[in-house]
């Protein structure tokens, strides 16, 4: 497991952060940590707080959940 750590930007967890254990190339939308999955996208952003990257991720109400990762 590798340690994810995320923040989110915009919408009702506007500002907070989270740090996730997540499975190499696992789909970090399994992880129940965004509820619910499809209001949250991935940016290429990333935002460092003290020493800590965090992936940004957007609050987005009209996106849709991604779909399977291609395999190969």
């Amino acid at each position: 497991m590798a340690m994810t750590h995320i923040y989110f930007e915009g919408g009702a967890r506007n500002g907070t952060t989270v740090s996730w254990n997540v499975a190499p190339g696992a789909d970090i939308f399994d992880d129940n940590i965004f509820r619910p999955p499809e209001l949250y996208r991935r940016t290429t952003r990333v935002k460092v707080i003290g020493r800590i990257e965090y992936v940004v991720f957007r609050y987005d109400p009209s996106a849709t959940r991604p779909g399977p990762r291609p395999q190969g």
